[in-house]
């Protein structure tokens, strides 16, 4: 004859804490298994564990859309130099001389990329530059 088990009241939820999801979360990652076997390792539905990474990528996206301060420094302009490209002497020679008084500011983006505009641009088209440069 099988097992029977009788429950006399209610059934208590469990709470996993965001470090315990993630262990398990990692667990499925790292260790080969399936999500299943993982699941079942827990004590918990697959579909929690999907329900579980669906939640902490969609945090992720969040915090990654989120504004930020980046560092930045101020350095003065520079006369070209011998190893300074061509495109940039170009601009240089042809750029307007108001444009040469009110300043350029040089911004590092990720991935090492570094980005040269004059003082006076409009912040929104800086902001569109940026984001351009960051994805590329």
């Amino acid at each position: 004859m099988g097992r029977v088990e009788i429950l006399t009241g209610r059934e208590r939820r469990r709470i996993w804490s965001d470090d315990q999801k993630l262990a398990i979360l990692e667990e499925v990652a790292a260790s080969g298994l399936t999500v299943a076997d993982v699941a079942r390792r827990h004590d918990v539905l697959p579909q929690q564990i999907y329900a579980w990474r669906r939640k902490f990528a969609q945090n992720q996206r969040e915090h990654l859309q989120e504004p930020c301060f980046l560092p930045v420094t101020l350095v003065a302009s520079e006369t070209a130099t011998p190893d300074q490209a061509p495109e940039e002497e170009t601009f240089r020679k042809t750029a307007p001389k108001q444009a040469a008084r009110t300043g350029r500011v040089e911004i590092r983006c990720k991935g090492g990329r570094v980005l040269k505009v004059d003082a006076g641009l409009d912040p929104l088209m800086l902001q569109g530059l940026i984001r351009s440069v960051e994805e590329a």
